[in-house]
């Protein structure tokens, strides 16, 4: 079965630019894996993991050393990638992004990734200074404020606030994601108690929250507009054409955002 790759208009209209969020499809791991596991961290075997990286970066006609995917520990590192990267080996490579949740780049050819299975995949365009970003928002990311201060970098690089556009990908929704006090603890510190009546929802005796909303909101906060916005509408839990890990257990596959200028 072929790869399935889904991508969104905003950025398809964009020239010289890549995007897309995969599905389940088209790999070969087994088990909740199946079968096209892009995440390196969630228990597959590794060689199934490099295998379906291999199909991925074929399809984007770029070498598996230029797919760029950091750990992930849900926190607010953010890793700027150039050439000095490529001039590390492979162990090094690795090394470098095991505490990072966001990538940056300026480079051509280069695909910046994220995998999910339930959190928020954000990716960034600065269309006139030529800046990408890929950013892995769970709620501790939200919370850390991953994605406003990725917009931040993107600034300090040079870029306007006014010419980024960014899109989310599939994620767990409000209905399916129960959460507990850690969340709304934490999501507090950084939204205000408008904000947090729109994102934590009481549902009978269980708090839900809306992290499809909570990016949006932070999105909106750093100051890019609505119409350079778009959101995913797909929900990784009731959707099998996706992973979930609430619906898996952690022991799943996960899914790859990325994004790179040709």
């Amino acid at each position: 079965m072929p790869i399935r790759l889904e991508q969104c208009d905003l950025f398809g209209r964009q020239e010289n630019l890549r995007h897309f969020f995969t599905t389940v499809e088209g790999g070969c791991s087994n088990g909740n894996y199946s079968t096209f596991n892009l995440g390196a961290y969630c228990g597959d075997l590794p060689e199934n993991v490099k295998a379906n990286r291999k199909i991925l970066c074929q399809e984007l006609n770029i070498s598996p050393e230029r797919l760029i995917v950091p750990r992930e520990i849900h926190k607010d590192g953010i890793f700027l990638i150039d050439e000095s990267f490529f001039e590390k080996n492979e162990e090094e490579r690795i090394q470098t992004l095991l505490e990072s949740d966001a990538l940056i780049t300026r480079m051509k050819g280069v695909c910046l990734g994220v995998t999910t299975a339930d959190c928020v995949p954000v990716l960034l365009y600065a269309p006139k200074t030529k800046i990408v970003a890929a950013v892995h928002a769970g709620w501790r990311g939200i919370a850390c404020e991953i994605i406003a201060k990725t917009v931040v970098l993107f600034e300090q690089m040079g870029a306007q606030c006014e010419e980024l556009i960014a899109c989310t990908g599939p994620c767990i929704s409000v209905e399916a994601y129960q959460v507990g006090e850690e969340l709304i603890n934490g999501f507090s510190k950084v939204f205000s108690s408008e904000e947090m009546a729109l994102i934590c929802i009481k549902s009978q005796e269980d708090f839900h929250a809306n992290l499809r909303l909570a990016a949006h909101i932070q999105l909106k906060n750093a100051n890019i507009s609505e119409e350079n916005i778009y959101i995913h509408p797909g929900c990784t839990f009731s959707d099998k054409r996706y992973f979930s890990a609430r619906r898996q257990t952690i022991q799943s596959g996960r899914l790859l955002s990325g994004i790179m200028m040709v």
